[in-house]
């Protein structure tokens, strides 16, 4: 059935229209992978926290690529808006990647956790982006996945349609944590990285139900005008 089902509707990839795939391997190759790890803030200060960030409920974010590559930016469009769910392979990978370039080090006492999606959005798109790649890297690493943990408790404003004070006060008050997380670290996973507004959100619920660590992990991170 698969394979009549390739035959009558190919697969082509979102970006060059070749045939065979939802991301060519031509297309792959050209998305570096970030070599880095940088400070949560736009400064990209090869750090966990600057001075400015020390206060932050987050604690570190590790993003695959950048946002402002083309290439990246009309995958992540199509993953979300178009509702191509297999796009999350190729995600994964880079994520994956990213970890090992970086030398990160997870042991199995981390949780992957996705940012929630409304109810209303996932019925729209029939899945949440960021629960896809969680499932793909729980399945290499053997790492925990609790989807269920962390939810969404209120409709607001795509995040994408505002400057960075805007975004603060949309994304407030919208998660909800429905377990104890005592000593739990988590690995919190979404898309994009842009003003860290939506990531400080859930660390703050997930750290107030008493987890220790917040780890940040996206596909890629946008830098702003602040």
């Amino acid at each position: 059935m698969k394979q009549l089902l390739n035959l009558l509707f190919p697969k082509h990839c979102v970006v060059c229209k070749k045939e065979g795939s939802f991301l060519c391997d031509d297309c792959l190759s050209l998305i570096e992978i970030n070599p880095f790890r940088y400070c949560l803030c736009e400064k990209l200060k090869k750090e966990d926290k600057c001075n400015n960030c020390k206060n932050r409920y987050l604690d570190k974010i590790f993003s695959a690529s950048d946002y402002n590559n083309k290439i990246v930016k009309t995958a992540i469009h199509k993953f979300k808006y178009s509702y191509i769910k297999e796009l999350s392979l190729p995600f994964s990978f880079l994520i994956l990647k990213h970890l090992e370039n970086v030398n990160c080090s997870i042991d199995t006492s981390f949780i992957l956790v996705p940012v929630p999606l409304s109810q209303k959005k996932i019925r729209k798109r029939g899945f949440n982006q960021s629960e896809e790649i969680a499932k793909n890297i729980s399945k290499v690493t053997g790492l925990l996945l609790d989807s269920n943990c962390l939810i969404k408790i209120k409709e607001n404003k795509s995040q994408a349609e505002l400057n960075k004070t805007e975004r603060i006060n949309n994304i407030k008050n919208v998660f909800k944590v429905t377990k104890e997380l005592k000593n739990k670290n988590i690995l919190l996973i979404d898309d994009v990285y842009t003003t860290g507004s939506t990531m400080e959100e859930c660390s703050k619920e997930l750290k107030k139900a008493g987890a220790n660590k917040v780890w940040g992990i996206t596909i890629a991170r946008e830098m702003v005008d602040l």
